[in-house]
């Protein structure tokens, strides 16, 4: 009866208090695409595509993490919270949950399952990942051949949301660009990853206080940062460059491209299916590498490039049976006391995992490393 009396468009803005929280950048939608197909690139081996650039591309993810959901903080009150973590957990759980099964159950049919199966399982369920996932030891953990890694990114993206509405509502000085400015500078020392989505808080307060996106030269020079940072990254010539320079990258890229208006059908698409695509392409590159090695393709060429396509072919259907339809939907899921329960739920989800993880790295086996590499450490 309410949609009926309001309307469909209308229905959705008051089931959804964010709607009206977050300007349209149109240009988000292509990045986030980009940004999922060079790690997918990067992790089959594409000629040409550097290594680094799936660490990049996942730094200028938490960098635009940071500007959308630190946006979204800066307007939310305490009593808007439950409706936070709702979204959060629509959006991102659903569509992890079933990656993680898919995963799992691939692992469990072909490895069985064990201790380590559990320990990992237990730390994607618990977005403690990279907590506990200590290389050179983990690569010979982890389900698959470390299939999933990647979801070490979401753990690290959950942890913001839990960490961040405690500093920008819960503090009084939480939503000052100076107290960004601190938390980037410690974050970028401890945590690079951590201090890329730091530093898309910080731009979000000085778009809220500046109205960067608005202003010619701002863009301007964004570009131009972006540009030379970029050369300077993937340049002819191999250089070190530290998190910080690599953090401004990141987000000078993000406000190079935060130019708000309306979204195209195509751009919705194509960044809707980045996330999902970002979960699952594992398994398109695994089918399609294990095919090419009964045929003694394996090092083929062309390999890389049917690997991509069979993993956008195979992220299809996920997304459309599931982001579509909980994005469809959510609005009506939506009520003051789930919101509060999800949110329980994720502060209870982290506190259980690093209880789960601390007890499993210092009671429960580690994998033996084999004897070169165990002899180069």
């Amino acid at each position: 009866m309410l949609a009926s009396g309001l309307g469909r468009k209308n229905f959705l803005a008051a089931g959804n208090s964010e709607t009206t929280k977050l300007a349209s950048y149109p240009m988000f939608d292509w990045l986030r695409f980009v940004l999922a197909s060079l790690v997918v690139m990067v992790h089959a081996h594409l000629p040409g595509i550097p290594g680094h650039a799936g660490g990049l591309s996942v730094g200028v993810f938490f960098a635009l993490s940071g500007w959308l959901i630190g946006s979204i903080l800066l307007r939310t009150s305490v009593t808007d919270l439950p409706h936070f973590f709702f979204n959060r957990a629509t959006r991102i759980w659903l569509p992890y949950a079933a990656a993680v099964a898919l995963l799992y159950t691939a692992a469990a049919v072909r490895e069985g399952t064990g201790f380590f199966w559990l320990k990992y399982l237990v730390m994607d369920l618990t977005f403690t990942h990279q907590i506990f996932t200590i290389f050179p030891v983990a690569k010979f953990e982890m389900p698959l051949d470390g299939s999933g890694n990647q979801f070490w990114s979401l753990a690290v993206e959950e942890q913001f949301y839990l960490w961040a509405p405690l500093v920008i509502i819960g503090l009084p000085w939480g939503r000052k660009a100076l107290t960004w400015v601190v938390v980037s500078a410690v974050l970028l020392s401890v945590y690079p990853y951590f201090g890329n989505i730091a530093l898309g808080v910080l731009a979000a307060i000085l778009q809220r206080d500046y109205d960067l996106t608005e202003r010619p030269w701002v863009r301007r020079l964004t570009v131009l940062v972006a540009l030379g940072l970029g050369f300077l990254l993937f340049g002819p010539v191999d250089v070190s460059v530290p998190p910080a320079v690599q953090a401004l990258f990141c987000v000078s890229v993000v406000l190079a491209l935060s130019q708000s208006g309306p979204r195209s059908s195509v751009g919705k698409f194509l960044g809707g299916i980045s996330f999902p695509l970002y979960l699952n392409h594992w398994l398109g590159l695994a089918l399609c590498h294990g095919i090419a090695n009964q045929f003694g393709q394996g090092d083929a060429l062309w390999l890389p490039f049917v690997q991509y396509a069979a993993a956008f072919a195979i992220t299809l259907p996920m997304y459309l049976m599931i982001d579509c339809v909980v994005m469809k939907r959510r609005s009506g899921w939506y009520n003051a006391v789930v919101g509060r329960r999800v949110m329980f739920a994720a502060y209870a989800l982290f506190a259980v995992g690093m209880l789960s993880g601390v007890l499993m790295y210092t009671y429960g086996p580690h994998a033996e490393l084999p004897q070169t590499i165990a002899s180069a450490e």
